[in-house]
């Protein structure tokens, strides 16, 4: 899961772009980059958030009339911070020029590298996207009609999600191209102002930059874009689209929208679900910030129960895409405080998005009795987590999930509750998931392995099979 941005038009974008990274910096928090042409390549990237890493005006100010911006969560090499900056993107090559940023997670990255010559020069598996597409555009004259041509070869052999960006050069008028995978498991939106362009992972940066919000890109699409306005669109491969339930439930920020639907009001409607669903006699609903806000909006509205702040955020770093537990663990017990005077002989639903691996919800179960609370009652906006996914959530093992013992068992409920120290535990259903999203749904992560495409059902229980510990199974 990353956040990705590309602008074109007839004036300079790096400015434009930069300020769109903020709006997507919560997509991906272990490095970021930006890439702007003008004839010569102006590239900066670094492990660290858009702040640190965009540091000095000079790197804001970049010339070029089209450019690509990243900010990465990463989903493939390792997480030390060399790893992390050697892996940063956009990525690009020089023979022919074409750079590229990805938002998703592509798992035959093995099987794609034999079928290139040329040498991956990261980890990442942007070069899987990268490298074939060289191969194809290699000594052409571009076009959009070779673009699609491309574009087409190199759907038929990836498998995975993907919504990439593509800036590639055609002499005096340069591209900007995207590709979405035919299950458009990952977003991606056009906006528009006075001449320029924007395609990016999330509505929301319309709103930062002043754009027009144009369309969703539909799956199994190209769209390519000129500096002079020139739009080209074709759907390539056209299946049924299961866009990712858990950019509804978790990654996506709630002022965006994703195939027309609110993100803010999907998890309005699943906190409401909630409260019909499994009542429980209590005194004020708390949501665990800011994850389990709009859950609890919903919850409250709907049970009657006062809505109430008994946990504060000190810090705006996300936990669940910190790269390594031990980082998590930080955010968590140095970014919360538990307010007294709101906890203290109440009992307490406490609202989140999910549960993966249970470390998170426990201590603030354990903070909240700390602090006077004389009941718990955990509600989930997601239902229980049990397996991996192969497509861009970095959940990498089995082992992993609280939902399952040492033997692959499905926990019950009431076992999950008491391992988290809760009253009673209680989470969304699939159906009532897929009702609030109003589409079908990528599921492999709570439907395993049903829950994910069928073409790639032997890929993922092949997949699911190789598990190891803190191992990515397609990286091993």
């Amino acid at each position: 899961m990353c956040g990705i941005v590309g602008i074109i038009g007839d004036k300079p974008v790096s400015r434009l772009i930069y300020h769109s990274l903020f709006s997507v910096q919560h997509r991906g928090q272990s490095s970021a980059g930006m890439l702007t042409y003008d004839g010569n390549i102006h590239v900066t990237k670094d492990a660290g958030l858009v702040r640190e890493v965009f540091d000095e005006e000079k790197k804001i100010n970049m010339p070029g009339n089209v450019g690509i911006g990243h900010t990465r969560y990463s989903t493939a090499g390792m997480d030390d911070i060399e790893s992390l900056k050697r892996n940063a993107q956009p990525e690009y090559l020089v023979n022919p020029f074409l750079a590229a940023v990805h938002n998703g997670n592509i798992f035959n990255c093995y099987e794609i590298n034999k079928l290139t010559k040329r040498i991956p020069r990261t980890e990442c598996d942007i070069q899987c996207l990268l490298l074939p597409m060289a191969d194809r555009l290699y000594k052409k004259e571009l076009t959009p009609d070779v673009i699609f041509e491309a574009c087409y070869s190199v759907m038929k052999i990836l498998k995975g999600s993907y919504s990439a960006l593509f800036l590639a050069d055609s002499g005096d008028n340069p591209y900007l191209f995207a590709m979405t995978d035919p299950y458009k498991i990952r977003p991606l939106v056009l906006g528009e102002s006075n001449g320029l362009y924007c395609l990016t992972s999330e509505t929301r940066v319309f709103k930062k930059i002043n754009f027009r919000y144009i369309k969703d890109i539909p799956g199994g699409s190209v769209i390519v874009i000129d500096t002079k306005g020139n739009i080209y669109e074709k759907q390539l491969i056209k299946k049924q689209e299961k866009p990712c339930m858990f950019e509804y439930v978790y990654f996506a920020k709630p002022d965006s929208r994703i195939n027309g639907r609110s993100v803010h009001n999907v998890r309005f409607e699943l906190g409401r679900f909630l409260a019909k669903t499994y009542p429980v006699k209590a005194d004020i609903v708390v949501p665990v910030p800011e994850s389990g806000r709009h859950y609890a909006t919903g919850y409250a509205l709907e049970s009657g129960i006062p809505l109430d702040e008994g946990i504060m955020k000190d810090k705006d770093e996300r936990s669940f895409i910190q790269q390594t537990q031990e980082s998590r663990d930080k955010v968590v017990e140095e970014g919360l405080s538990y307010l007294r005077a709101v906890l203290k002989n109440k009992k307490v639903v406490l609202i989140d998005d999910s549960i993966v691996r249970g470390t998170n919800i426990r201590k603030l179960v354990k903070g909240m009795k700390n602090a006077g609370a004389k009941e718990i009652h955990v509600r989930i906006g997601c239902p229980p987590l049990i397996a991996p996914c192969y497509l861009g959530i970095d959940m990498r093992s089995k082992k992993e999930f609280i939902a399952r013992d040492k033997n692959g068992r499905i926990k019950t409920w009431e076992e999950i509750a008491k391992e988290i120290g809760a009253d009673s535990l209680a989470y969304t259903t699939i159906e009532a998931l897929k009702q609030a999203i109003g589409s079908d749904i990528c599921k492999g992560c709570i439907e395993f392995p049903d829950g994910y495409p069928e073409e790639w059902k032997e890929d993922v229980l092949k997949l699911f099979k190789k598990d190891r510990k803190n191992r990515r199974a397609y990286e091993t």
